[in-house]
Formats: C-alpha cells, sequence, structure tokens
C-alpha cells in the first residue's frame, strides 16, 4: 500500500519523477494491452500512470513510447511519437 501511495505522489510532483518504473504486474499487463492492439513490446523499461489518472504511459524496448487510455472500461493504446 506504501508502494502504491509513492508511486502516484512521486508522479504528481511537478515534472519530477520520483516514483519508481511501475510494478512487474503493471507491466506484464501495459504489455498485454499493447500486444493486444497489435503493436511491438518485447522489453517493457518503464510504466508510469498520469498525474490525474485515466491513462498510463510505458516505455518498450529502449525505443518506443505508448499511451494506454481507459475509454469507458476500453483500452485504447496510442503511439506517442
Amino acid at each position: 500500500m506504501k508502494k502504491i501511495v509513492a508511486v502516484f505522489l512521486g508522479v504528481s510532483m511537478s515534472n519530477c519523477v520520483l516514483a519508481s518504473d511501475g510494478s512487474p504486474e503493471l507491466k506484464s499487463e501495459s504489455q498485454a494491452v499493447i500486444r493486444n492492439a497489435g503493436y511491438q513490446c518485447d522489453k517493457v523499461n518503464g510504466v508510469f500512470p498520469a498525474a490525474f489518472g485515466g491513462s498510463v504511459t510505458v516505455f518498450c524496448d529502449d525505443v518506443y513510447q505508448y499511451i494506454i487510455k481507459d475509454k469507458g472500461g476500453r483500452y485504447t493504446v496510442e503511439v506517442n511519437d
């Protein structure tokens, strides 16, 4: 519980990334959502929830950056150029 609170506090601080790069469960679930959307993600380097919720930013393979958004219980994946 303390780790979850620390992650959200760290992400919400003004442009300072003090949080970890995501739990193994969050990385695994994010990778599955990205792959199911048809994108490549062999290794998740980090998963960072948005400060105000509703989305997570995922870094894969030291190259790709994706944004997973919750649209009413349906997840969408966007490539962040």
